[in-house]
């Protein structure tokens, strides 16, 4: 019995999708008993778009040779989402699905993974994940570096990539 109740569970959760595109979003449970299928669909009236553009680029800054947590919930919870000019491209709010909007750039944990999740294709620079954040460098000497490369200029209008690991050193 225990294995038939884990197989179900491992098949749950193997089958249950959830489309955050919003198109359509589908729970599919599979009951151990029945085998009976579910699927619930969203509003058609709810105008969503899809996210098409999805990577995880890693950010580190350190102050004066300290290192410092980048904090979660960058570009979720309001008092560390200071900039709205992207959130045409986020994630737009699912209140049936208990989900608030989020930036098209933001932090899940305090791991330094930033999220771009965006429902265009288009650069995201490391400027505009500061500006969503509300941090300032003004008057700041600042150097960045890619993947414990050299340090590259113009920290700002640097865009974001796939799995690159960003260190800024803010002095």
């Amino acid at each position: 019995m225990a294995k038939k109740v884990s197989k179900a569970l491992e098949i749950l959760s193997i089958l249950s999708v959830v489309s955050m595109s919003g198109l359509i979003g589908i729970i599919i449970t599979t009951t151990m008993q029945s085998n009976s299928v579910f699927v619930l669909a969203r509003d058609d009236n709810v105008d969503m778009n899809p996210i098409i553009m999805h990577i995880h680029p890693h950010f580190s800054i350190f102050v004066n040779g300290t290192s410092f947590s980048v904090p979660e919930q960058i570009g979720i919870d309001p008092s560390l989402w200071k900039d709205h000019s992207l959130d045409e491209f986020g994630m737009q709010s699912m209140p049936e699905m208990s989900m608030s909007a989020m930036a098209p750039l933001h932090t899940h944990d305090n791991s330094g993974i930033v999220h771009v999740e965006s429902t265009i294709n288009r650069n995201y620079t490391l400027g505009e994940f500061l500006d969503i954040w509300g941090l300032n460098f003004d008057g700041k000497a600042v150097k960045m570096s890619v993947d414990d490369d050299k340090p590259l200029p113009d920290f700002r209008n640097h865009i974001l990539g796939d799995g690159k690991q960003i260190k800024l050193e803010v002095q």
